[in-house]
């Protein structure tokens, strides 16, 4: 099936395995009991307010520790939205990258071959011609065959979602900061926005009370994505653990301009980078999925939104002022979780609505 029949297939499948009318906390119950995940964290809310916040189940598949509203969760790809892209709109605002010039004028030891010219803007809205295929994924060399590694067709062709984009954004705003990921994210967002938990794997004496295990994957503190397990350093696609509260902080920082507690953290510039879809070519505005398909009925057009492999997502709104983030520890299909995903987030939305 095509992408867009898949996901309404899915999104059928989904309402029809939990149809009913109960709220967030049953339909969370019926998604557990159908094995999608063993526990979730949400938290809703507007750039100045938080309205919905709870914990449910358990952060682990044996069901020993009950879920906290502090669990650290690995968010997979979601990396790439408050990561690297982050990192990299961090960079266009100290004027040391244009997000139309190629990117290997930022990388002058990539040594793949090109079919044309590729920018940055070409790898953060997936359309650089790399596919998503992973022959860099060796232990302690996925850095130096990154910049070995090809596209398969010229940029702009078509959209494709590939993991090595965000890997080569990272290395980007690495090298032009003279700073690693971590460092440039904690010093320049994270600090600032008081997201003491969000960091890059692997986290040093995890704890287990806190730290959830990824069900699928079995791992615990360090990233479920084998390259961002493998490479030794932090990456652009994955390998970030965070809580809910911290990207809460996040989202609303995004929704009040860029702005935290008077300090401006992105410029309007970076903003339009990141939240802006220039055409119809991409579902991806620049590292921010900007697509009414994967977005919760009750949200407007104007949402960002990205999902990671591990089970989690995140919507900002940027019209109706609103934000939902659902953390889960997915141990079910992955289409289906992230369906459910959004029917849960729904859910919460509606709860909150008399709230605003």
């Amino acid at each position: 099936m095509t992408g867009r029949i898949a996901l309404f297939a899915c999104a059928l499948a989904v309402r029809a395995a939990f149809a009913g009318d109960g709220g967030a906390a049953a339909f969370n119950g019926a998604c557990m009991s159908n094995g999608l995940w063993t526990g979730a964290v949400v938290m809703s809310g507007t750039d100045d307010e938080v309205l919905f916040r709870q914990a449910w189940g358990w952060m682990d598949k044996a069901r020993t520790r009950p879920m906290r509203e502090d669990a650290l969760f690995d968010l997979a790809s979601v990396t790439k939205a408050v990561g690297a892209a982050t990192a990299v709109a961090l960079c266009v605002d100290l004027g040391r990258v244009d997000p139309d010039a190629a990117f290997t004028n930022y990388l002058p030891a990539y040594a793949g071959s090109l079919k044309g010219s590729v920018t940055v803007r070409d790898l953060a809205r997936h359309l650089s011609g790399f596919d998503n295929s992973k022959p860099y994924d060796q232990s302690g060399q996925v850095v130096a065959r990154i910049l070995r590694h090809s596209p398969v067709r010229p940029a702009g062709m078509r959209y494709e979602y590939a993991c090595c984009n965000y890997i080569l954004l990272g290395l980007i705003a690495e090298r032009v900061s003279g700073k690693s990921l971590d460092a440039l994210c904690g010093n320049e967002v994270f600090g600032p926005l008081g997201m003491r938990d969000t960091r890059w794997a692997p986290l040093p004496d995890p704890d287990p009370a806190r730290v959830v295990r990824q069900a699928v994957a079995g791992t615990f503190g360090v990233a479920s994505d084998p390259p961002a397990q493998h490479a030794g350093h932090p990456l652009g696609n994955a390998g970030l653990f965070s809580t809910a509260a911290d990207l809460s902080a996040f989202c609303r920082m995004l929704l009040d301009g860029g702005a935290c507690g008077g300090k401006q953290i992105l410029s309007e510039r970076a903003l339009r980078l990141l939240t802006e879809r220039p055409d119809g070519r991409s579902p991806v505005a620049f590292g921010w999925r900007a697509d009414p398909a994967f977005t919760p009925p009750s949200l407007s057009a104007a949402t960002l939104s990205h999902t990671g492999w591990a089970g989690n997502s995140l919507w900002i709104d940027l019209a109706k002022r609103r934000y939902v983030v659902v953390l889960t520890n997915r141990s079910g299909d992955h289409e289906k979780a992230a369906k459910a995903r959004v029917e849960l987030a729904e859910r919460v939305l509606r709860e909150t609505k008399g709230a605003l």
